[in-house]
């Protein structure tokens, strides 16, 4: 929370940066980890995903104060991640992917302990705890030892120790790492929730397609350089001539249609379930000459839209492309 009088800037939309990283360059010896990285973190979700070894811990180690840079700059809310970094640490939630809960204790005491280590007062931590225990779906559990619990369970611990101060920036490493389906979408769930409360949510994780479904923008680093950042929706939108065709037809006829697209268009995919084959092309002129080859192969088209490409597909291509 920011006190009346304070420097910390309280951005209001998303328009704001909370996180702005400016040429950071951070050496491990000769090792090159960050390479005058730039970028900028707007309130809500935020995807931070790229390779192993991409430089997305020490950027995160850099923002908390515990890497000094060796040149370039980040601030937090208009602090300086150097000079202002235990201040910084106040204002920041971390849920690890590694198992980092102590087994012994149960979740309320685990949660209001962490809260304590904030720098809330017993009297605030443990009605703290208790409520951050209902919202992840603890409410129940809270008074069995941690050791006891599914993978599942640990991960809603782990979130709810990350929360318990009510930071305004969280980092989420893998969240939903171990969960089953279900539990997964409730992570997921929560974690949006939590992203609509104005507050930067940093989610890095190796499904991307928890990461395409809550994050509102999206960072790629590879080589200690985030080659691609902005709004999802806007990267997910620039397959020019992109399509998606249904059709169904007897499969002479299918495969006579699809023979005279592969002749004449880009052909990305084709998949066939049922009767009906599904074809992702480019096609950057109009869509005639792909109705007049279904009429004339006895194929009937049931839909034809412009396609999205997926985020996997954008961070495949980035990768590649950056590593020329």
């Amino acid at each position: 929370m920011t006190e009346e009088g304070s420097d910390i800037a309280s951005p209001s939309d998303r328009t704001t940066p909370t996180i702005e990283a400016e040429g950071v360059v951070v050496r491990y010896g000769d090792i090159v980890a960050l390479d005058n990285l730039s970028l900028k973190v707007s309130k809500g979700a935020v995807g931070l995903i790229g390779p192993n070894g991409a430089g997305k811990s020490t950027l995160i180690k850099s923002v908390l104060g515990l890497i000094t840079p060796q040149a370039g700059t980040i601030k937090v809310c208009g602090l300086d991640s150097v000079t202002d970094r235990m201040l910084i640490r106040d204002m920041v939630g971390y849920m690890p992917e590694h198992d980092c809960l102590i087994e012994t204790m149960t979740a309320v005491e685990l949660v209001s302990y962490m809260g304590g280590l904030a720098g809330m007062s017993k009297d605030d931590a443990m009605p703290r705890s208790h409520e951050v225990l209902d919202f992840v779906g603890l409410g129940e559990e809270r008074y069995r030892p941690i050791g006891t619990y599914s993978t599942g369970m640990k991960q809603r611990a782990k979130l709810a120790q990350a929360i318990v101060h009510d930071p305004a920036i969280l980092f989420l490493d893998e969240p939903t790492n171990g969960m089953d389906p279900i539990g997964r979408e409730e992570m997921l769930d929560l974690i949006s929730r939590i992203a609509s409360t104005n507050k930067s949510v940093l989610v890095s994780s190796h499904i991307l397609q928890d990461v395409e479904k809550i994050c509102q923008d999206v960072i790629i680093v590879n080589g200690g350089i985030a080659i691609v950042q902005g709004d999802i929706n806007t990267l997910l939108s620039q397959a020019k001539g992109r399509y998606r065709l249904k059709a169904r037809g007897p499969p002479d006829s299918i495969k006579a249609f699809l023979q005279q697209l592969k002749g004449q268009y880009e052909i990305i995919t084709v998949s066939e379930d049922f009767g009906q084959v599904t074809v992702v092309l480019i096609n950057e002129g109009g869509s005639n000459g792909i109705f007049d080859r279904a009429s004339l192969s006895g194929v009937q088209i049931r839909s034809y839209v412009p396609d999205r490409i997926t985020l996997e597909e954008v961070f495949i291509t980035s990768v590649k492309e950056g590593s020329r």
